[in-house]
Formats: structure tokens, sequence, C-alpha cells
């Protein structure tokens, strides 16, 4: 079977996918570049296209190729710090009004279980803070916002 090509959009931003042989699990899944291994149960209910239902797949595993992610930039300058990645954010050190420098830790996020320190990129004040421990966080999401001091 040969592989179909896509274009979704999630929340804004517009994906490339190409989906590979169906017939056979492991399927190779292409986001923008970044290839998948995704394994399809044989319990897999198919939707009317034919292709197997998105909450089916049990397993993603990254294939040995390395390849860029979608670009989203973790900050743009216009004092919103992005998440780098999908995840878990496990803890917040910083709240309103905190005064932080560039480099410093203001939380901790979890993903692929490696946790990952997300820093602020500037010197500034923290004037929003969008998410707390325990919130799942999509790759791009604002999680705080600095006023540069």
């Amino acid at each position: 079977m040969a592989t179909k090509n896509y274009k979704i959009t999630i929340a804004g931003q517009t994906y490339d996918v190409e989906v590979g042989d169906i017939s056979a699990s492991p399927v190779e899944v292409s986001v923008d570049g970044t290839t998948y291994k995704v394994e399809i149960p044989d319990t897999a209910t198919p939707v009317s296209s034919g292709t197997p239902a998105v909450s089916a797949a049990k397993t993603v595993v990254p294939a040995p190729q390395v390849v860029a992610r979608p670009s989203v930039p973790t900050f743009g300058g216009d004092g919103v710090v992005r998440s780098p990645m999908p995840g878990k954010i496990i803890s917040v050190s910083v709240s309103v009004g905190d005064v932080v420098t560039k480099g410093q830790p203001i939380l901790i996020l979890e993903s692929m279980k490696m946790e990952n320190t997300i820093a602020s990129p500037i010197d500034g004040t923290v004037s929003v803070v969008h998410v707390s421990a325990s919130d799942a966080v999509q790759h791009g999401q604002s999680l705080a916002e600095i006023a540069q001091a």
C-alpha cells in the first residue's frame, strides 16, 4: 500500500503528515519530516477512510533518524515563554511579580519521561504564569510572560 499525505492543523499550527503502509504494524508516520514508528493494535477500529482511529495507537517510538521538529520558538522577544515540546508541568518556581535573571530556572517540564528545565530567556519581572504543577501542555503553548527589565 502506498503512503498517504495529509495537511493537519492543530491549534492553528499546520503540519505535513505522511502515513506509511497501514497493513502492518508498526506504521511509519512522518510529521514535518520527523519520522515515528506507531504500533497499531489488532483491535484498532477503522474510521470511514479505512485508516485506524488515532486513539487506537498504543505506542509511539521515534525512528532511528534525527530530524528537526516543527519550529516553534520558546521565546520570540515578545516576553512570552513557550513550551518547546508537549509534556506535563512538574513544578513552577516563580510567581507573578518575581524578578528573574536570564538563565534562571522558572519551571520543570516532563516530556517522554525526562525532566526539562525551562529557564528565563531574559532579565525581567514575571508578569503572568499560565501553568501550574500537573498541567499538561502542548508544543508552543504559552507558559509564562516576562516583562523585560
